[in-house]
């Protein structure tokens, strides 16, 4: 048995997981981990996929075959590391602006921190309809670091560019 992940879009219509999932089950995979979303008139997906090596050809030729879908793969091996880590959530509201996600990317890649998950969203807020930049995500934080220093960074990037933000242990 193999891993392999399956990135999918195309135009959102109704049936599109139904298809992908039964092509699936009919090569004995497994889906183990899963997203999926509609952006504006596509739907995306991604997925874990557990397969018997030999059916992975007939596999990828069958999704290839749904219309209007474009379909990437890849094999992937069970995650390794030596790094000793404590999961964090970490979030951030501000009202939108260009590079709210770079202020933070660049210090955690700066740290070695690992963004195991990141979704982002922007809603409207109540009274004004302002859009509001909302982050929610998942950060691996090497337990080498002083979380003291980190918490000051993230202070004083929130603070030069008015963002709330929470970090907290999982």
């Amino acid at each position: 048995m193999e891993k392999i992940i399956i990135n999918a879009f195309g135009k959102d219509k109704p049936g599109l997981v139904y298809k992908i999932s039964k092509i699936i089950l009919s090569q004995n995979g497994n889906i183990e981990n899963s997203k999926m979303m509609q952006l504006e008139s596509d739907f995306t997906i991604m997925m874990l996929i557990k397969i018997d090596t030999n059916s992975i050809k007939t596999l990828k030729n069958k999704l290839n075959e749904i219309k209007d879908l474009n379909i990437s793969d890849r094999h992937t091996d069970k995650k390794q590391t030596t790094i000793k880590y404590t999961n964090y959530t970490f979030s951030i509201s501000v009202a939108d602006n260009e590079g709210i996600i770079f202020l933070y990317t660049e210090l955690f890649k700066m740290n070695n921190i690992n963004i195991e998950n990141m979704e982002t969203e922007i809603n409207h807020a109540p009274v004004t309809g302002f859009p509001i930049f909302n982050l929610n995500s998942i950060l691996n934080i090497p337990d080498d670091l002083d979380i003291k220093i980190i918490k000051k960074d993230l202070k004083n990037i929130a603070q030069d560019n008015n963002i709330e933000y929470k970090l907290e242990v999982i």
